[in-house]
């Protein structure tokens, strides 16, 4: 298993908005693509993600999301933040996801927006989700928002499906997971022990002269 992260280019890592938690001992794994237009979205990723994998709840519960929205307005709100801080905050927030459960023999996923999971075997797709073509990525995805409202429903996906050792799963925020759909060339690369950090930097620079979008850009690979 391993993580990887990108910022947008001229971006420190301080300002990368995705956010991925693992629980080895779970089987749970997920990934979030905070909004960039939405208020601290990083906080509500790093909420979300927490929430599914750490504590092994259901994000989409209309119990459980009102309590993660508490926890995110509790974490961002502050007495000393200036006006156009607090007006920002009463926007509120908003960020794609993708949460992987794996057990034995089994898998489930679940999802909202465009960040993917893959399920890879001998370098090849078998699934691919919630989005399976270039062409379903759009500027607005569907996103789980910290204004009260129901939990987003229309475009969650979920399943579950059986896998074979040497599969290989990838989660993967909405820039990367295009690349790769777009281009399978690529996918063998994920599917190898090691990958270096410094590799996948240098990886996604190239890329972004190659069609990969100047976006934060994740990826979490994990091989059963």
């Amino acid at each position: 298993m391993s993580i990887h992260t990108a910022a947008k280019y001229g971006r420190s890592e301080d300002e990368n908005e995705d956010s991925v938690t693992v629980n080895k001992a779970a089987g749970r794994f997920a990934i979030s693509d905070g909004a960039s237009t939405a208020a601290r979205p990083e906080v509500w990723s790093r909420v979300l993600t927490e929430a599914y994998a750490t504590e092994l709840l259901d994000p989409f519960n209309q119990a459980v999301l009102s309590e993660l929205r508490q926890r995110w307005r509790q974490e961002v709100t502050k007495p000393d933040l200036p006006w156009f801080a607090q007006a920002k905050l009463t926007q509120g927030s908003a960020a794609t996801f993708t949460g992987l459960q794996v057990s034995e023999f089994r898998f489930s996923v679940v999802a909202v927006g465009d960040s993917c999971l893959l399920h890879l075997r001998d370098d090849e797709i078998l699934l691919s989700a919630p989005l399976s073509n270039a062409e379903e990525f759009s500027r607005f995805p569907v996103l789980v928002r910290t204004i009260d409202q129901s939990p987003p429903t229309r475009e969650v996906w979920s399943g579950g499906g059986q896998h074979q050792a040497g599969d290989v799963f990838i989660l993967a925020t909405d820039a990367i997971a295009r690349h790769l759909i777009q281009n399978h060339v690529y996918l063998p690369l994920f599917c190898r022990e090691p990958i270096a950090d410094a590799w996948f930097g240098d990886f996604v620079t190239e890329q972004r002269h190659h069609g990969l979008t100047n976006d934060d850009t994740t990826v979490c690979v994990v091989r059963t």
